[in-house]
């Protein structure tokens, strides 16, 4: 073999394996970004799942403070009545 013959097949040697690199490493990239457009989505998924939750949480807590709200102002009406009730007993053991 000539040295020029060598080179020539070494050279042609680097150029598949550069080749051959070059398209492993797009597919993979393929998969990559594949597998990560999966994992957003799952993740996305979650995240709406943790938002309507959340809101859902939210409208409970509304309902149950309107409700103490509810119960607070029946109980300053009620202490209101007693008020008066003792007031007017007190009124009729002084006649």
């Amino acid at each position: 073999m000539a040295p020029e013959t060598t080179i020539s097949i070494t050279f042609l040697m680097t150029v598949i394996l550069f080749c051959f690199h070059a398209i492993n490493f797009f597919s993979n990239r393929k998969k990559d970004t594949k597998e990560e457009s999966r994992e957003l989505m799952k993740a996305n998924i979650k995240l709406e799942q943790i938002c309507s939750i959340t809101n859902e949480t939210r409208s409970d807590i509304k309902a149950m403070n309107n409700q103490i709200e509810k119960i607070n102002q029946e109980q300053i009406k009620q202490r209101i009545e007693i008020n008066t009730i003792w007031k007017r007993i007190d009124e009729l053991k002084e006649r």
